[in-house]
């Protein structure tokens, strides 16, 4: 099981970018295999909190890093242009030399859409994503592209150059759990981050001062689960990776060894160390966290 530095949300300290390239070269010299951050637009309400931009920034890690995978989780297709998507993720891939996983998730908060004009009803965001996603794998062929679709249409259209990663960069879709219809998706594609959606948290309530990571996470046998619903479904012996994410900070070696064990063997290909970003002043805190290396399973 691979492990990865994840950073979430990009608030506070975090929304600095300069802080985000730290970090991702301290995680490569500390030997972690992937750096994940966010991609999000508000997280408050009035929108006072800064966040950094995802797609620049990465483009910075890339640039910054040689060896590992990066990428946002997740992206919403459903707020970008396709194509616009299509051609920055192109541009990543080949900044990062194939280092890139793109993260694939309906949205965020209604707030996000909502706030700029845009319809936050989550069918038309699900109708928005799997047609994105379809286009952005079109375009990615460096062929000429034609698509007639109920969201979104394109006529002669050919965006090189392709990215380094063939067929296609993979594509990792988020999911919500118990709702099936993030598996169904993310079974089509190339692996699925699951987590659970905190029921007690309302739409368009305050989140920063809630700790996601650990509401949200799954456990190993909600990973099981998943990892049997998403088999049943593929037509395909390609690699599908399961991304788990958690806190193993504060545990000992033991206690980490058997947590992480308990999700290897339901089935994980990824742990997704989920870092303390939420509070403001946890900085060093979490630069001695990563530098101190990844968790043994």
């Amino acid at each position: 099981m691979k492990t990865a530095v994840f950073v979430a949300p990009t608030i506070h300290e975090y929304s600095d970018p300069n802080n985000l390239l730290e970090l991702a070269r301290i995680t490569e010299e500390a030997g972690w295999d992937g750096y994940f951050i966010c991609d999000h637009l508000l997280l408050d309400p009035g929108g006072y909190l800064a966040l950094a931009d995802p797609t620049v920034t990465l483009a910075a890690v890339a640039a910054v890093t040689k060896k590992v995978i990066i990428g946002a989780m997740v992206t919403p297709v459903s707020r970008r242009r396709p194509w616009k998507l299509a051609k920055e993720f192109a541009s990543l891939d080949q900044l990062s030399g194939g280092r890139l996983r793109i993260g694939i998730g309906l949205g965020g908060l209604d707030q996000e859409f909502s706030n700029f004009g845009e319809d936050p009803d989550k069918k038309v965001l699900a109708r928005k994503t799997d047609e994105g996603i379809t286009i952005m794998e079109q375009l990615h062929t460096g062929e000429v592209v034609n698509f007639d679709g109920e969201m979104y249409r394109i006529k002669d259209a050919r965006l090189l150059p392709r990215p380094v990663q063939r067929p296609r960069i993979p594509v990792w879709v988020a999911a919500m759990l118990p709702a099936k219809p993030g598996q169904r998706r993310a079974a089509r594609w190339d692996g699925i981050m699951p987590h659970v959606m905190p029921v007690a948290l309302e739409e368009t309530q305050d989140i920063s001062d809630t700790d996601l990571r650990v509401i949200m996470s799954p456990s190993p046998e909600q990973i099981r689960e998943v990892v049997d619903f998403t088999s049943a479904l593929r037509d395909t012996d390609e690699p599908f990776d399961v991304i788990a994410s958690g806190i193993t900070c504060g545990l000992d070696k033991d206690e980490t060894r058997g947590k992480l064990q308990s999700y290897q063997e339901a089935g994980a290909t990824w742990w997704f160390e989920w870092l303390d970003c939420g509070r403001p002043g946890t900085l060093d805190q979490v630069r001695r966290q990563i530098q101190a290396g990844p968790p043994e399973s």
